[in-house]
This record gives structure tokens, C-alpha cells and sequence, in this order.
């Protein structure tokens, strides 16, 4: 399935479709080469049998805010705490912003069901290891393994929709996550590792968020 590629526009390079060309798209966010591996996916209907259309920026949007408040938490929610969470938020403003400027462009069906399954099962599992760790009294590592989750599902996700950068996200944050685990066995760190944890998480998903609408690039160009 195809969607409306808008066509390039100064200061907007990073869309668009040439007359008789391949889909032209910055970031290494086109659609993906050949059939999908891994298991079989979703149809991404929901229970009316409408399918859902998930928008990747806006998604990736709210995990980075998830995160930027994780190591807010982390650091203490006064002082400079808060005033990173509230940079955070306003870089997501701005993201949507462009987002819906440029032309938001929607997972279809199939692979926003997928998001929707892997998502969901990333979530489940989150809540269950921290409730695991916290009886065990291991409640410090609680986020590095929650990091390790969301970057499997990134990985997980990058199988289905064969986005290359989407791998190399969840390779990175996984292997922060692993990290910081192991960081906070040490006495008096668990704070510390969860502070920096969140807030290096936070701030690659908005970056990964900003390249799939061309905003990097847009801003490279503007400041050469």
C-alpha cells in the first residue's frame, strides 16, 4: 500500500516522489525492500474491523517523553530536573509541529498493528519486571531492564517495517539499558544511572523522531 507522497519544497528536502523515480525520504525511513521477515504480521484492524493508521513520529514522540520524565525522576523533579522535562516537551511541540506541516505519514495497517503487538507486549513486560524487581528488592535496575525491553521492541519493530535506523535505536538503547543495570548493583547508583538512563533515552528517540521527518536535515542545511 502507497500514501500521497507531497512533493519538494525549499528548506524541505527530505520527501517526495520524482516523476517515474524511487520514493525519495531522508533518514533511511523509506518504505521497506522486499517481504517482511519474522513472523507473520497483524492486519492492524481494530475490533469494528477498522484498520488503525499509526503515525511512527507521534509515537516515538510520547516514548521520548516517557523516558525524559524516567530520568527527570531520576535526578529529582526540581531545578534542572524539570526545566530538561520542559525542553523535552517543547522539542515534542515542535516535532509535531513539523510533523503535521510536512504531511504526517502513517504506518499502514499491517505494520501499525504490529507496533500495536509489540508495543503492548513491551509494555506488559515493564510492569511486570519492575513489579518482579521490586520484591526481590533489586528496584535499581528496574529501569536499565525496562530499557532493554523498549530497545528490543524497536529492534522487533525494524524486522517488520525494514527501517534500518529504527534497528539501530533499539541496538543502542538496549545495549544503554544493559548498562545501566549493571551500574546500578553498585551501592548508591541506582538514582544516578536512572537519571542518565532516562534522559540519554528521551533525548535519542526525539532525535530518531526529528530524522524521520527530515528535521535534522532541514537544520543541517540551515546552519552550513
Amino acid at each position: 500500500m502507497s500514501f500521497p507522497q507531497p512533493g519538494r519544497r525549499p528548506g524541505d528536502p527530505y520527501r517526495g516522489r520524482a516523476p517515474g523515480g524511487p520514493a525519495f525520504q531522508r533518514g533511511g525511513y523509506g518504505p521497506p525492500q522486499g517481504p517482511s521477515r519474522g513472523r507473520p504480521p497483524s492486519s492492524g484492524r481494530a475490533p469494528g474491523g477498522r484498520s488503525v493508521w499509526l503515525d511512527p513520529v507521534l509515537v516515538e514522540s510520547l516514548i521520548g517523553v516517557a523516558w525524559l520524565t524516567v530520568g527527570t525522576l531520576g535526578i529529582g523533579a526540581d531545578g534542572a530536573g524539570t526545566l530538561l522535562l520542559a525542553v523535552g516537551i517543547a522539542v515534542v511541540v515542535v516535532i509535531l509541529v513539523e510533523n503535521r506541516r510536512r504531511g504526517s505519514h502513517p504506518f499502514d495497517g499491517r505494520r501499525s498493528g504490529d507496533l500495536l503487538r509489540y508495543g503492548g507486549i513491551a509494555v506488559g513486560a515493564i510492569v511486570v519486571e519492575s513489579v518482579l524487581l521490586g520484591l526481590i528488592s533489586w528496584s535499581e535496575a528496574a529501569p536499565g531492564v525496562a530499557a532493554v525491553i523498549t530497545g528490543a521492541a524497536f529492534v522487533a519493530l525494524s524486522r517488520s517495517t525494514g527501517q534500518r535506523p529504527t534497528q539501530w535505536l533499539g541496538a543502542v538503547v538496549a545495549v544503554l539499558g544493559v548498562l545501566a543495570a549493571l551500574i546500578s548493583t553498585q551501592e548508591a547508583s541506582g538514582v544516578v544511572s536512572q537519571g542518565v538512563l532516562g534522559l540519554l533515552v528521551g533525548v535519542l528517540v526525539l532525535v530518531s523522531a526529528a530524522d524521520r521527518i527530515g528535521l535534522l536535515e532541514t537544520l543541517r542545511d540551515r546552519f552550513r
